[in-house]
């Protein structure tokens, strides 16, 4: 297998709305209408949301999508093909994020209540990151139809500034639209 790295184009839309809407629940997503709404959405964020595809050839592996801030980039979502797990294709795209962009990373992620959120927390671990504790986090709601806020972790790789949930104002706020962070 050879995987490669590229930024998302509009040919691997359709690929990564159906892994995104198949691997994220309703609440933890956004609800993209179609290959051109999240165009539109890309293009509306002016360069401060990203993605890239992991591909082998011409098929889609799993994506990336993340934000930059100062001081740090966010992951918003990071998915690998669920026929393709195992094979060391997400520490790749967490390697490929850290020497391309920021090793400063933060990324939310669903606390140790499953088996599957376990082996998820797990495999950050191994990759470099840890769990933050320094407050209570629950993940603000996307706003639409039916979504509500979901509690998450927190963890953070290399060096992200986190004291409290003024730490991340300015990500709640691209991000969600919460223009005000509280405890």
């Amino acid at each position: 297998m050879a995987v490669v790295f590229e930024k998302m184009r509009m040919e691997d839309y359709p690929a990564f709305l159906n892994m995104y809407n198949n691997i994220f629940p309703h609440d933890q997503r956004r609800l993209y209408e179609d290959e051109k709404h999240l165009d539109n959405f890309i293009r509306m964020k002016g360069g401060k949301f990203n993605a890239f595809s992991a591909k082998d050839g011409d098929y889609f592996l799993g994506f990336l999508s993340y934000w930059t801030f100062e001081g740090y980039t966010y992951i918003e979502h990071f998915a690998v093909d669920p026929a393709h797990r195992g094979k060391n294709i997400g520490r790749m795209m967490l390697e490929h994020l850290f020497k391309e962009v920021s090793p400063n990373v933060l990324l939310e992620t669903e606390p140790g209540d499953t088996p599957e959120a376990q082996r998820r927390i797990q495999f950050y671990e191994k990759n470099g990151f840890k769990i933050r504790k320094e407050f209570n986090y629950t993940q603000p709601a996307y706003g639409g139809k039916g979504q509500v806020a979901v509690p998450m972790l927190l963890m953070t790789h290399g060096n992200v500034n986190l004291h409290n949930i003024n730490s991340i104002k300015d990500m709640l706020k691209e991000v969600y639209n919460v223009n005000h962070a509280t405890e």
